[in-house]
């Protein structure tokens, strides 16, 4: 009997979880194929969802709990949780009610069907805010320009993984991880299943425009080195178009000696030029600090505790 891991993080989640655990025991119930486990990551909740699961868990050795010490993220929490992960199938999945528990299995059949090593969700349309959605939209095409993301394919946080793929998450160490830039560094045979999203019947996203950021950088700035390259492409158009303006200058002074220049262009043109000068030594910065925070060996998340995964451990 293979086995599935269904990793939640878990963030302002008290008043949900219980009914997306339950739906979860209700796909699975009376499959003589597969067996399931729930790994619930803690993310430092700020309300009572870890008490809420805690008590779960005691009457449910299925569910698994990682408690952790300090807020972390979603990716860090999540790829903390796969670590414990035992399955021969890796889920992840939200701890909101919006994604449907019962198409996991659907997932499985057109990951074996077709062989793929992952198949993501596709919304037929995606139940947000404006806001939510368009960075939807930004993320798959940084996805796609970045880390090589094949077009047709649509990402988001409801996937299943096949077992060396969690594997090979959980072996990255650098302190500014971004799942989909690693999973397309790791394979690209990968899947959509389309389906339904499901109304959001609790509390707000927990994606702000700062986390989104946040994520967006990681994106950018961890899996290539394009932004370093388009640095050096705008320094070179800017020294071109510099050096013909310089010479445009030139000839207007031959040609009008006693012509008064005037300070206004001059200093917008300082201005500009500075902007993009540091604009660039920014972007190179960003590099090398990132990379000295990921060489000191700062941990992205701290365990506190375990609930269910001592006996394994």
């Amino acid at each position: 009997m293979k086995k599935v891991s269904i990793v939640i993080g878990l963030y302002n989640s008290e008043k949900t979880i219980e009914d997306v655990l339950k739906e979860i025991d209700g796909v699975f119930e009376g499959n003589s194929q597969l067996e399931y486990e729930v790994i619930l990551v803690d993310d430092k909740s700020p309300d009572n969802v870890y008490r809420v699961v805690k008590a779960i868990a005691a009457n449910d050795k299925r569910i698994k709990i990682v408690h952790l010490a300090k807020n972390s993220g979603q990716t860090n929490a999540v790829i903390e949780g796969y670590r414990y992960a035992k399955g021969d199938y890796i889920v992840e999945m939200d701890d909101d009610l919006q994604m449907p528990a019962n198409e996991i299995l659907h997932m499985i059949e057109v990951m074996e069907d077709g062989d793929y090593d992952v198949v993501f969700a596709k919304y037929k349309e995606q139940k947000e805010s404006a806001f939510r959605r368009f960075g939807s939209k930004v993320n798959n095409k940084m996805s796609q320009i970045m880390v090589g993301k094949p077009k047709d394919i649509r990402v988001n946080s409801f996937f299943v993984m096949r077992r060396f793929v969690c594997e090979g998450i959980t072996k990255y160490s650098n302190n500014y991880p971004y799942l989909y830039g690693i999973i397309f560094a790791l394979t690209q045979n990968v899947a959509n299943v389309e389906m339904e999203h499901r109304p959001r019947t609790n509390g707000t996203s927990n994606y702000t425009f700062k986390k989104l950021l946040g994520l967006w950088m990681n994106g950018f700035l961890n899996y290539s080195v394009k932004p370093l390259r388009i640095s050096v492409f705008l320094g070179s158009l800017i020294t071109g178009v510099s050096f013909i303006i310089a010479i445009i200058l030139v000839i207007d002074r031959l040609i009008n000696p006693t012509e008064y220049m005037g300070w206004t262009s001059l200093m917008v043109a300082i201005i500009f030029f500075s902007g993009v000068m540091l604009l660039c030594i920014g972007v190179v910065g960003e590099y090398i600090g990132r990379l000295f925070i990921s060489q000191s060996g700062i941990p992205r998340a701290t365990v506190r505790e375990t609930i269910n995964l001592d006996d394994e451990e």
